[in-house]
């Protein structure tokens, strides 16, 4: 076991390099980060796709239904979200009210917190983050924290005694990682900018018809680059020229300008982008039932309705030692193998996985311990509640963006209806 831990140990002080790499796929684009020359990362957004996530509106009541304690608003184009009264205790409304009880008609700031899954509608909120580069100004949570990716406490303390006044009882702030690696003077001066964006667009919503779009949400690809934690970012490659000169024009925007050396246009007649990261090999990967490991084990990916099962089998692998450490081995793998997965494919809500059973209590408390670890890289919030009574362990992962299994399904299911509607003309035609 000392081979193992130590092993893992020099991996976690080795400095990480990332690489986020932007190009076509099919009708729209794909993005894929790299560290250190693994894809960790997949996210499609079609060309014609209108993405909603991240967008504030001025929504509409149109039903509240108190047996689930929900209200339906509907905001943009056409669209119906799902807004529950329980998670947001402190409507933002635009028409004049008496109290903080939405009914139908009223006018609400709403932000989009989650894409639609399946049979589910989009999920609003009037709970608004607006994000900068180092804080997240938070309407309706107005206390000072800090992200749990920093752990030098004494610099937590500091910065939250240098920022608390910031706050105010309509909403605070979330220090975010890449906060870090600057002044507190600076992390004050993107407050105050986040501050001045949120009392500005919230005087402009006061004019605004119902379904009107209050603020656009940054294209994924810029979101992408916003939340890669900026030191470890080496290269930002990009083939496409419109993409090239967007991010370009982003960085300055948003003050970046130190990060527009780490921009390149890849121009190769020979080797496509695409090709050349073998990125056709890495999507087959991320859409796999069955994903091997290195020592012959393997895991099986079920997604369902309302939850993904992860098995962990044995397979091939029969090792040299004892049953017990073989089976914590194995299982130490597979955590590995799973933290990784679960971002790639971008797999959230409720995750079970059934490892290999361990009659050791001391093993189990091992391979815990091991597998918090691994999901602690995931820049998405996630949380290992713990094994139940049946031996599975029981995960959480923050919901917002669409698996990408998905993503590509819906890209399937539209490019199937445009074929169809090209017959048609066709036949018409002749």
């Amino acid at each position: 076991m000392f081979l193992w831990t130590s092993l893992d140990r020099s991996l976690n002080n080795c400095k990480v390099q990332k690489k986020l790499i932007i190009t076509s796929y099919r009708s729209g684009i794909l993005t894929a980060l790299f560290e250190n020359g693994e894809a960790v990362e997949l996210q499609y957004e079609a060309d014609k796709e209108e993405a909603l996530l991240g967008n504030i509106y001025v929504g509409r009541v149109e039903q509240v239904v108190k047996n689930i304690d929900a209200a339906f608003v509907s905001f943009g184009k056409e669209k119906i979200g799902y807004y529950s009264l329980r998670d947001n205790k402190f409507p933002c409304f635009l028409n004049p009210k008496k109290n903080t009880t939405p009914v139908q008609g009223d006018l609400l700031l709403v932000q989009v917190s989650k894409e639609p899954v399946k049979t589910k509608e989009y999920t609003l909120t009037s709970n608004l983050n607006l994000t900068g580069r180092y804080a997240v100004l938070t309407v309706g949570n107005n206390q000072m924290s800090i992200s749990g990716k920093i752990t030098d406490i004494s610099w937590k303390e500091a910065c939250k005694e240098a920022c608390k006044h910031c706050c105010t009882p309509e909403y605070g702030f979330i220090v975010r990682t890449n906060a870090k690696a600057v002044s507190f003077e600076t992390i004050l001066e993107e407050m105050e900018e986040l501050s001045e964006r949120f009392r500005s667009l919230r005087d402009k919503a006061q004019f605004l018809r119902a379904h009107s779009l209050v603020l656009q949400a940054p294209v994924s690809y810029l979101k992408n680059l916003r939340d890669v934690y900026d030191p470890d970012l080496t290269e930002i490659l990009t083939d496409k020229p419109e993409i090239y000169n967007g991010l370009k024009a982003y960085l300055c925007e948003q003050g970046q300008e130190e990060l527009l050396e780490k921009i390149s246009f890849y121009q190769d007649s020979m080797l496509s982008l695409f090709h050349l990261y073998s990125l056709q090999s890495v999507i087959e990967q991320a859409l796999k039932k069955r994903v091997w490991l290195k020592s012959g084990a393997n895991l099986v990916i079920e997604p369902t309705e309302a939850l993904t099962v992860i098995d962990v089998n044995t397979g091939k692998y029969s090792g040299k030692k004892n049953v017990e450490e073989t089976r914590l081995a194995i299982n130490k793998e597979a955590a590995k193998e799973i933290a990784k997965q679960l971002r790639l494919r971008n797999i959230s809500g409720i995750i079970i996985v059934d490892f290999i059973n361990m009659d050791s209590s001391q093993a189990v408390t091992e391979l815990l311990d091991y597998f918090t670890t691994q999901l602690r890289k995931d820049p998405v919030r996630t949380y290992l509640a713990g094994m139940t009574n049946l031996g599975l362990a029981e995960i959480t992962r923050r919901k917002g963006k669409k698996p990408f299994a998905e993503q590509l399904m819906e890209l399937e299911m539209c490019e199937k209806q445009c074929r169809k509607e090209e017959k048609k003309n066709e036949e018409i035609i002749y």
